[in-house]
């Protein structure tokens, strides 16, 4: 293993050397079948060893138990720290689960500091029915992968299971024995403690990985901040892991291909938005940019409910709204058209195009998440707005384009000032549904599954296959150095020569090479 020295100082270095009693701190157990004795001569007795099971199968390192002062002292003999330097001897891809109710938030601060500087390469995980809440959700909100080349790359990698509870709320004063009476310095003690938290929370706040994600979004740390210490705010809704920018795992993303599946991408898209749409002339139509999704869910109700005709004034103006869906050329495209700005200055389109070949009213699967890898490798949802001014008995008939999906995504595509956006599949499903309510992905892929899509590819020419092949590695951020590849995808976006693909793009890997061979391409 190589031994690296850290680049970076400490700011709080000397808090980490004062000892902690061992039935305080949590425990950091690693997913080994290596005996108790082998462990603890590598890491000093810190760590426990024990091959991990069931829900945890998949953990490197599992730590559980109340965050409290010493427990860095775990990830310092974890990673070799020896006040110098340290050593990375996890495998790539490592996991550390969560099961935590929280504790000392300024212990979670420095534990995170420390994987950082660390560059740990170590991504998080809360599994089904576990728990991670205040102090804790510092520690998953951290979690990350590390490309190591040239310089170091680290990129958010976090995931939580559709029954797992992450949790956030405000620091807060702890002042021991209730009922007893303070001296003032006692008060004031405990409440420079509070807000050197805040402070910290806030600095964790603006931090952002090497792809300009918050590590802790200004969303969730908006809940943070207004949900009072002795409450709770859980991620639990499609909205909530969609504005915290929090993967979810083991869930199917299997849908019908139907108008109501364009009505909740747009719907969604609305929510999500603070600058693709122009509601009301304003930069946003929400009551303030950090809303909570209860908030603005209402005000969504009040402003989709202008479309209706009851609502409408005789002498207008006057929206189209109509919904439809089309499958052309390989791909879905919908459209939803009529959201009201609020006011009488025009409405806005959106238009939605779906990267599949299967027909409207089938069942279409973008992906079956099982890492926050799969979660985030690709954005399958693509969406352009459109403007609509308003119209009367009086106006221009609206053209063409507009009344097809396809011909109205055509039309805005070669509009070069036409923004396009891309959205997680996550989309599919309504903002205020439960995440523990989401359709539940199987243990394993399915032959038939393999199957039909094995037949997909029984048509395609090997031209066809080395696309659809490079398009995988494309979206999982691979850098070409053909000049095909370049030329096709470009590098832009890249950040990897050996990109991690898992789930569904594996399979379909799989067939496409088989039938490359079959080819002999």
């Amino acid at each position: 293993m190589t031994k690296y020295s850290l680049s970076r100082v400490f700011a709080v270095g000397a808090a980490f050397c004062f000892p902690a009693s061992s039935a305080f701190t949590a425990t950091l157990t690693l997913n080994t079948t290596s005996p108790q004795s082998e462990i603890d001569a590598e890491y000093d007795g810190a760590i426990l060893a024990q091959e991990l099971t069931g829900k945890y199968a998949n953990c490197t390192v599992l730590y559980e138990g109340g965050v409290t002062r010493g427990d860095l002292q775990s990830f310092h003999a974890l990673f070799g720290y020896d006040g110098e330097s340290f050593y990375n001897g996890l495998p790539d891809g490592a996991t550390l689960c969560l099961n935590s109710p929280g504790g000392d938030l300024y212990e979670s601060f420095v534990i995170v500091d420390f994987l950082r500087d660390a560059f740990a390469d170590l991504q998080t995980y809360v599994a089904d029915g576990d728990l991670c809440a205040s102090a804790c959700s510092n520690l998953f909100l951290a979690g990350a992968h590390t490309f190591e080349g040239e310089s170091y790359e680290t990129i958010a990698m976090r995931a939580i299971a559709p029954t797992a509870r992450l949790g956030v709320h405000a620091p807060r004063i702890v002042l021991p024995d209730d009922g007893e009476t303070y001296d003032a310095e006692e008060v004031a003690a405990v409440y420079d403690e509070a807000i050197r938290d805040s402070s910290l929370l806030f600095a964790f706040a603006q931090k952002v990985d090497d792809e300009d994600t918050p590590y802790l979004t200004p969303y969730l740390y908006a809940r943070s901040i207004e949900t009072p210490p002795h409450a709770m705010y859980y991620v639990d809704t499609v909205g909530d892991a969609l504005f915290a920018k929090v993967a979810v795992t083991g869930i199917s993303y299997s849908v019908t291909l139907d108008r109501q599946l364009i009505n909740t991408i747009c719907d969604n898209v609305f929510l999500m938005d603070d600058g693709a749409f122009s509601w009301a002339m304003a930069p946003t139509w929400k009551p303030h940019p950090l809303a909570g999704l209860a908030v603005i869910w209402a005000e969504f109700v009040e402003i989709v409910s202008l479309e209706l005709p009851e609502n409408q004034s005789e002498d207008g103006p006057f929206y189209t709204t109509d919904l439809k869906i089309e499958q052309r050329d390989g791909a879905i495209y919908g459209h939803r058209r009529g959201y009201r700005t609020g006011g009488p200055y025009g409405a806005e389109d959106c238009v939605v195009r779906l990267d599949t070949s299967r027909e409207v009213g089938e069942t279409a699967n973008f992906g079956t998440p099982r890492t926050a890898w799969d979660a985030r490798s690709r954005d399958p949802i693509d969406v352009r707005i459109g403007y609509q001014a308003p119209h009367s008995p009086y106006s221009d008939p609206e053209p063409q384009h507009v009344r097809s999906p396809y011909a109205y995504w055509q039309t805005l595509q070669q509009d070069h000032d036409n923004q396009l956006h891309s959205y997680p599949a996550l989309m599919v499903f309504p903002m205020v549904q439960f995440l523990s309510d989401l359709p539940v992905a199987p243990e394993e892929p399915t032959e038939t599954a393999a199957t039909t899509e094995s037949s997909d590819t029984q048509s395609l020419t090997c031209d066809d296959l080395w696309y659809h092949r490079n398009r995988i590695f494309h979206e999982n951020g691979y850098c070409f150095g053909s000049e095909r590849g370049i030329a096709t995808f470009g590098n832009d976006s890249c950040f990897t020569k050996s990109p991690e693909i898992s789930g569904r793009d594996a399979e379909l890997l799989k067939i496409i090479k088989q039938r490359e061979k079959e080819l002999s391409c």
